[in-house]
């Protein structure tokens, strides 16, 4: 090992109380110790209790129920979500990239900040970007379930065409499916973004029954049918 100081080789010199490896170097006489890797930066939480917290939110359980059942608190628990998910986010970036595929199926989860959309805009909070309705686009490979590229923002034009670049992105240059739901975006942006790999686009439209009565009304609608549509390319069913 390289001196940090001088650049010039150096020699084992003892442990220190943790039992971490100490150097010299050989020139300059300075001593340090061996680097160490802190896959959680800046933050003090012990390993395990930080795989504790991440082994029960990926289980389901709540923020609340997490920070009973190990300890942590709660605003410790949002900071390592925050450093654990911006890593992810890095290594989806790094590591899938021109995947070959033969069948991408796409689709969002909604979901919400702060409120919903609907009382965002009865509160007159229309400007506020942080808040409100929030759909998060996912590209998943049929057969290995790959999650091949997501984005994270509002059902939208803009939105799409960035989720559909990140696709572009994860894929390999040559044909395959994309199956998407009805939304009309798709159409536009997988042209644009997808379009020079010679994609089979269709749409999967579901069709829906009446809605439930006031025992069910939070309880989707059944689905009593699919409508299959060929956009454009040779798409199999």
């Amino acid at each position: 090992m390289n001196c940090p100081t001088c650049n010039n080789e150096s020699r084992r010199f003892g442990k220190d109380r943790k039992g971490n490896q100490r150097f010299q170097c050989l020139t300059c006489k300075k001593t340090f110790s061996e680097p160490r890797e802190r896959p959680l930066g800046e933050m003090i939480l012990a390993e395990d209790k930080a795989l504790s917290v991440l082994h029960h939110l990926v289980e389901g359980c709540s923020i609340r129920s997490t920070e009973r059942i190990t300890g942590v608190e709660k605003r410790t628990i949002l900071n390592l979500l925050v450093l654990v998910g911006e890593k992810c986010e890095r290594l989806l970036e790094e590591k899938i990239k021109g995947v070959s595929v033969k069948h991408v199926q796409c689709d969002e989860i909604w979901g919400y900040v702060g409120m919903k959309e609907k009382t965002k805009k009865r509160q007159g909070r229309k400007d506020e970007d942080d808040l409100g309705d929030a759909y998060c686009f996912i590209g998943m490979e049929q057969s290995t379930k790959l999650i091949l590229a997501w984005h994270l923002g509002r059902r939208t034009v803009v939105d799409t065409v960035a989720f559909t670049e990140k696709l572009g992105q994860a894929t390999a240059d040559h044909s395959f499916q994309i199956s998407t739901d009805g939304f009309t975006p798709y159409k536009d942006a997988i042209v644009y973004s997808l379009g020079a790999k010679h994609v089979d686009f269709a749409q999967i439209i579901k069709i829906f029954g009446k809605s439930q009565d006031d025992d069910h009304r939070y309880s989707p609608p059944q689905v009593i049918g699919l409508e299959k549509t060929s956009v454009f390319g040779n798409p199999r069913s």
